[in-house]
């Protein structure tokens, strides 16, 4: 505890004494199942506490289970909220209300990702509820044989319903609600959490994601018949990857059109001991990469996420300890923040906690960038009335912030939060020397997407890629300069054209494909053998089928899946019939 001094000194006098950050993320994670959002009352008490702790950031739950706690967006109301009133919007005007020297509060958008309704007794009120409107985007549960009429479809998990990860009409919903919120809010930011697949699992048995539209895609990017097993490791990670992609597609349409929108996650971090630190210690030891298929240490390293915020919810200091210093060491090119389960612990716990978790490593000094707290609702473990509640939600404020109260948690120790800090600056945000890609790859006929198209990028730096479910593709943090694009799709050919990378910009450029024109090189006949030779163009990857006719109306298979020869292929057609007077043929691309 520092020694008390006349107030007078105290402002000039605290920054040395306590080393306070500047800049720090101090988060509260407000939920929609509680009270804070549901009124203009409860909204301003939220903001009112978040000030009083000076915090700087709040994590408004306003996606809870495909229902939304703002308005006119792709999901109906939340039934908790008044009529009429508007929670986001509420939140952001007093949240940024910086009249009076009141400080301005950070307010990020909390999505529930693929969790849509928690309830077997009953369905969502809404007709337009995606539970209600879109039962076939639910996700279900491994079968060994789906025609099997006496082994229906499951898609309980024990929790939740949830919809099909690996769906692209799925992922294009989610992605349409998180860039619904981000263009028609002032948000600072978009918070995923339920990012992941289900806790009905086990380590490298995964049995959640068995749509059958997920399964039709797997096969057919893969060359894989037959339904893959839970364990199948490339199976695991091919669902990993359609998590990931929806993530990158986020970040990347969010950078562009919101530069400093800050996208954020809760993430996994089950168990006390964390991973190692090698390069492959997350994949082989996490639960988060091997039994949700959340792989959030990748997100990180390839930069599709700006704050990362582990779930440290522990009650071991052991725990917290472990896993914070893996979060320190594994920030890449971007950051962290330590989530810590106030709801866990008493308050002299929770503030223990949040000191191991603002300690910086070692020699080394890495340090998070801040922290969050879960939740606004319940911040200890002892109330269990709401005015139980909001006494200890007082208090732990005070506790955080005034030295007398903070004294009597933490002999000898000074109030964490004593001072204001801003939210941490992102300095890749605003790195000259890096920019990055985005697009789409379409049929150039239907517009249909283009699921699985290969993309080569060539340049200061080299890099392959596919296109997702929807058809999106994208890369970040590409050194700028010039380079070549090229796209593949087997059937369509390739398209080839310079890109050019600019610091700090997204730049986009999608393609449209057509079937490469099939052209004959050649072709002749053999009258003593009644054979004919044909030549065309081709491309490695392309299949055709040989058709004949012989009299130019009707039209006959001949042999169909020709593989290709290359730049071209050659076909040497079976004698025709004695007996027939002509006969044609034609190839067609499959």
């Amino acid at each position: 505890m520092s020694p008390r001094i006349p107030v007078l000194a105290l402002g000039l006098l605290l920054s040395a004494t306590l080393r306070l950050p500047s800049q720090e993320f101090r988060a509260l994670w407000s939920d929609a199942f509680n009270i804070g959002l549901n009124s203009s009352s409860e909204v301003t008490n939220l903001v009112n506490t978040a000030r009083a702790g000076n915090y700087n950031a709040i994590m408004a739950q306003v996606r809870k289970r495909g229902d939304a706690y703002y308005r006119n967006g792709l999901e109906p109301v939340a039934a908790a909220v008044l009529a009429g009133f508007d929670p986001l919007a509420d939140l952001i005007t007093k949240a940024h209300d910086t009249s009076g020297g009141k400080p301005r509060l950070e307010v990020h958008a909390w999505l529930v990702t693929y969790n849509i309704w928690n309830s077997q007794s009953g369905t969502p009120s809404q007709p337009t509820h995606p539970y209600n409107a879109h039962p076939e985007w639910l996700s279900e549960k491994y079968r060994a044989n789906p025609a099997d009429p006496l082994t229906p479809p499951v898609r309980w998990d024990g929790s939740n319903y949830m919809l099909d990860q690996g769906h692209p009409q799925v992922q294009q919903h989610n992605y349409n609600v998180a860039m619904d919120v981000l263009t028609r809010y002032q948000v600072d930011g978009i918070h995923f959490d339920y990012i992941r697949y289900s806790d009905d699992s086990s380590t490298n048995n995964q049995p959640w994601g068995y749509h059958p539209i997920s399964v039709a895609r797997f096969q057919q990017l893969k060359k894989r018949p037959g339904i893959p097993l839970p364990t199948d490791t490339t199976w695991l990670q091919w669902r990993r990857d359609q998590v990931t992609a929806f993530l990158r597609k986020v970040y990347l349409n969010a950078w562009s059109v919101k530069p400093q929108a800050r996208i954020s996650a809760a993430l996994i971090t089950y168990g006390n001991t964390a991973p190692g630190l090698g390069p492959t210690d997350f994949a082989t030891q996490s639960e988060a990469y091997r039994r949700v298929l959340q792989d959030w240490h990748g997100w990180l390293q390839e930069g599709i996420l700006d704050l990362a915020c582990p779930m440290v919810y522990k009650t071991s200091s052991a725990g917290v300890t472990n896993w914070t210093d893996f979060v320190r060491r594994k920030q890449f090119n971007r950051a962290s923040a330590i989530g810590l389960g106030s709801y866990l612990n008493s308050t002299a716990t929770n503030l223990a906690q949040m000191k191991l978790g603002r300690a910086a490593v070692g020699t080394t000094g890495e340090k998070a960038v801040g922290l969050l707290g879960y939740s606004y609702a319940v911040t200890e473990n002892t109330a269990t009335t709401t005015s139980q509640r909001l006494a200890a939600r007082n208090e732990s404020m005070a506790a955080l912030t005034e030295d007398a109260t903070a004294e009597l948690y933490d002999p000898g120790g000074d109030p964490l939060f004593a001072t204001r800090a801003t939210p941490p600056a992102m300095p890749w945000k605003t790195d000259a020397a890096k920019g990055h890609l985005m697009g789409f790859v379409r049929d150039a006929s239907t517009l249909a997407s283009f699921d699985g198209a290969t993309l080569t990028l060539t340049g200061p730096v080299t890099r392959t890629f596919i296109s997702d479910g929807t058809g999106f593709f994208g890369t970040v943090d590409l050194p700028a300069g010039s380079y070549t694009l090229t796209v593949s799709m087997p059937g369509f050919g390739s398209q080839m054209r310079p890109v050019t990378v600019t610091g700090t910009q997204v730049r986009q450029e999608s393609f449209h494909l057509r079937p490469p024109v099939l052209d004959w090189l050649s072709h002749s006949y053999n009258s003593p053998t009644r054979q004919a030779t044909l030549t065309w163009t081709s491309e490695t990857g392309q299949t055709f089928r040989v058709e004949y006719s012989d009299d130019l109306t009707l039209w006959l298979p001949h042999t169909t899946g020709l593989p290709s020869g290359g730049l071209s292929t050659s076909y040497l057609t079976p004698p025709t019939p004695p007996g027939t007077l002509r006969r044609w043929w034609r190839v067609k691309r499959e």
